[in-house]
């Protein structure tokens, strides 16, 4: 029978060797005979590697026993396997997307349509709630606040255990959790009722985006990082524009209640399809290396149409020995952390403002709860498009630049609408303007912070930074509803808030702490 050759160390992935084996591989030989008993128990491998690195091929239904009844003598097949394992994680890296990356990014993005319209049922909502329960705006502020102090406490608690137990996991648990809580909000009787189902329902919501933004791009290769990572957070625009039209449509023949009822269905929805087509991030399998890490990366990589692994890749660097939260508050990291937290607090303030009160005050102008639905679902519709120029936008633009460009728009344009009296075009025009700011301004600033932590704490980092920016969110809408019962009108409550994302944009740009943050995700 053909054998590796010994003596001279195999190159690493390339030359004849490697090509040997490849072939040895799909072969069928009996058990080698050319092993010795000895200290195979001390070299740690699998039955198939050990087999391997002893110059045979592998059967199937040898037992790992008798794997332990050999041992190498010499080194040069181990380094022949080790190449192939940086093969399969360069594959992943290199080759074009499969079928199984693009659904996977794809329910990415659907789930953040989910969570975008699920955010924003509130403010569809609110109008005819206002009418039906006969509420003041100070009141309508905190049922407003309530869901996203439940998205606070959810990206702050829940999303670390996406670091210990798994993306997908966790991705599955919220999906539940959010899916029952809109489900028992559309039967509400009281604001107490209400606000309360809306902060357990928060809880998930808070959760899933921190965990699905890092999920987009470790199921992307290389290249279209930055891409998938757009093609997650036009989700969220995307569920505010078609959930808006519905919510629209529904609003006319049926009552409030009616909007969180479709929230409820397309997110039970999609806990059944993530269930069958959503598999564990790679990156989170190599990082992590459980007892059924191997097992599950090579089911990814046969679902992806690639060939197995004998072992794991390298991770890119040593797991934390300590808790994730330990990890992003370490030295030099604690820095990036507490700047991206209070850039993303700051330019949340603004964006909760937009998206909260934005249908009722178009309502107080004088137009119909459906105009005002239709207005910010067109203005999310533009931001799609945004969002998704991003994506596509070259490597050679610094996303920092991006970041505080579009957040200085957003700061201009909730200015504008709070300071000019303008038609009904020409406010529609400023809904639209506004979106391109915001929903790009959230794809910018989630790359962002996505590339600011490993794969060992990315989630737990995103879900620290965007659980105190959405603090932002409970203190914005019920900030405003205050603001406005005091006497204080549209223009000046307008402008004030707007200047908290001209602060972030202003932090983005000049602090020290970011520039070392490589904001374009191709270099991760």
């Amino acid at each position: 029978m053909s054998k590796i050759k010994r003596g001279k160390p195999a190159q690493r992935g390339t030359g004849g060797d490697r090509n040997e084996l490849q072939t040895l591989i799909h072969a069928r030989t009996p058990l080698p005979t050319n092993c010795r008993p000895g200290r195979a128990d001390r070299i740690n491998l699998s039955y198939r590697e050990f087999i391997m690195w002893c110059g045979q091929v592998p059967l199937m239904d040898i037992s790992s026993s008798a794997a332990n009844q050999c041992r190498n003598e010499n080194d040069s097949v181990r380094d022949v396997m080790r190449g192939f394992v940086t093969d399969t994680q360069r594959t992943l890296d290199e080759a074009p997307l499969s079928r199984t990356q693009i659904i996977a990014i794809a329910l990415t993005a659907l789930m953040g349509a989910v969570d975008g319209y699920d955010v924003l049922a509130m403010a569809y909502a609110a109008p005819g709630i206002t009418e039906e329960w006969q509420i003041n705006k100070a009141t309508l502020g905190i049922a407003l606040s309530s869901g996203l102090a439940g998205m606070a406490f959810g990206s702050l608690t829940l999303t670390p255990l996406a670091d210990e137990f798994g993306r997908r996991k966790m991705i599955l648990a919220v999906l539940a959790v959010m899916g029952l809580g809109i489900l028992l909000t559309a039967f509400s009787r009281s604001v107490t009722e209400l606000s309360l189902l809306r902060v357990f329902t928060g809880v998930g919501m808070g959760a899933l985006i921190p965990i699905i933004a890092p999920l987009a791009i470790e199921y992307s290769n290389v290249h279209r990082r930055r891409l998938a990572l757009a093609i997650m957070t036009i989700g969220f625009p995307l569920g505010a524009t078609l959930g808006g039209f519905a919510a629209a449509a529904l609003l006319q023949y049926h009552g409030w209640h009616s909007v969180f009822l479709l929230g409820a269905a397309a997110t039970l929805g999609l806990l059944v399809a993530a269930y069958f087509w959503l598999p564990e991030s790679p990156a989170f399998l190599i990082a992590r290396r459980g007892p059924r890490a191997l097992e599950l990366y090579n089911d990814y990589l046969r679902r992806c149409g690639h060939e197995p692994a004998l072992q794991l890749p390298a991770p890119n660097a040593e797991g934390p020995k300590h808790s994730s939260y330990v990890t992003i508050f370490a030295h030099r990291q604690w820095t990036v952390t507490i700047t991206l937290a209070a850039i993303d607090m700051l330019y949340l303030m603004t964006v909760y403002y937009v998206l909260s009160w934005t249908p009722q005050l178009i309502v107080d102008l004088g137009h119909t709860s459906a105009f005002a639905t239709m207005a910010v679902s067109l203005g999310a519709m533009v931001g799609v498009l945004a969002s998704l120029a991003i994506g596509l936008i070259g490597i050679n633009v610094p996303l920092r630049w991006i970041t505080a460009g579009l957040m200085t728009g957003l700061s201009i344009t909730t200015a504008a609408f709070g300071i000019g009296g303008f038609s009904t075009m020409g406010l529609v025009l400023l809904v639209a303007v506004t979106g391109t700011f915001l929903y790009g301004g959230t794809t910018a600033i989630n790359g962002l912070i996505v590339n600011s932590f490993t794969v060992d704490s990315r989630a737990t980092g995103a879900g620290f930074v965007m659980g105190v920016g959405r603090l932002a969110g409970v203190i914005s809408p019920a900030l405003a509803g205050f603001l406005f019962t005091a006497g204080l009108q549209r223009p000046s409550v307008s402008v004030m808030i707007s200047l908290c994302t001209l602060m972030a944009a202003s932090l983005v740009l000049f602090s020290r702490q970011l520039r070392s943050v490589q904001g374009d995700l191709e270099r991760s």
